[in-house]
C-alpha cells in the first residue's frame, strides 16, 4: 500500500521487534529478486482499479479480499466482486475482518449473506475479531503476539494463525 504503507511501518517502526520475514516498500520490491523468496505477500490500497485488480490476480496464487461487516467496506467488496468475476478470476478468497463481538452479529449476517448469494463466493473459514490490540500493536510496532497488556492479542494472533493456514492449504 504505496499510499498508508501500514505494513510498512508496522514492521519497520521498532527495530527490536522479531518478524520472521522482510517487509519492502513495493518501489523496492521491483528491484529484488523475488524467485529467492518462498513466498511474496503484497499489501495493495483498499478499491485497486480493475486493471490492477485483475493483473494482480492473474499474478498471484491467492488473492485476499478482506472487508470490514460494515456498510462501506461491504459496498467495496460487491464492486471488488464483480470486478473479478466478469473477467473470470477465481483464485480469490474473501476475509471478513475486524468482526465485532457478540452480541454484534454483522459479522455472522454478512458472512450468511455471501453464502447464500446467488454466485459462490469463496470465503476463508476464519474471521479476524475486533480488537484494540491491533492498534496497540501497530503503534508499538510488534507482533499481536507480543502485546502483553492486552488478553484478546493473543485470540486475535490466534485468529490470523487459522487463516494462515488456511492460505497455506490454498497455494499448495
Amino acid at each position: 500500500d504505496e499510499r498508508l504503507k501500514s505494513a510498512y511501518q508496522w514492521t519497520t517502526k521498532n527495530q527490536e521487534a522479531h518478524w520472521g520475514f522482510e517487509t519492502v516498500l513495493f518501489k523496492d520490491f521491483l528491484e529484488l529478486d523475488a524467485s529467492v523468496y518462498d513466498y511474496v505477500v503484497l499489501d495493495t490500497k483498499g478499491g485497486e482499479g480493475k486493471n490492477e485488480l485483475i493483473t494482480l490476480a492473474r499474478n498471484s496464487a491467492l488473492v485476499v479480499v478482506p472487508t470490514k461487516p460494515d456498510g462501506v467496506s461491504t459496498d467495496g467488496l460487491i464492486v471488488t466482486l464483480k470486478h473479478l468475476l466478469s473477467e473470470q478470476v477465481s483464485n480469490y478468497m474473501v476475509l471478513l475482518t475486524d468482526v465485532p463481538p457478540p452480541p454484534n452479529t454483522d459479522g455472522h449476517q454478512l458472512r450468511q449473506e455471501l453464502l447464500s448469494a446467488d454466485i459462490d463466493i469463496p470465503m476463508f473459514q476464519a474471521s479476524i475479531r475486533h480488537a484494540v490490540a491491533v492498534s496497540k500493536a501497530a503503534r508499538a510496532g510488534v507482533r499481536l503476539l507480543d502485546v502483553k497488556e492486552d488478553r484478546y492479542a493473543k485470540l486475535v494472533w490466534m485468529d490470523y494463525s487459522v487463516v494462515a493456514h488456511e492460505v497455506m492449504k490454498y497455494v499448495k
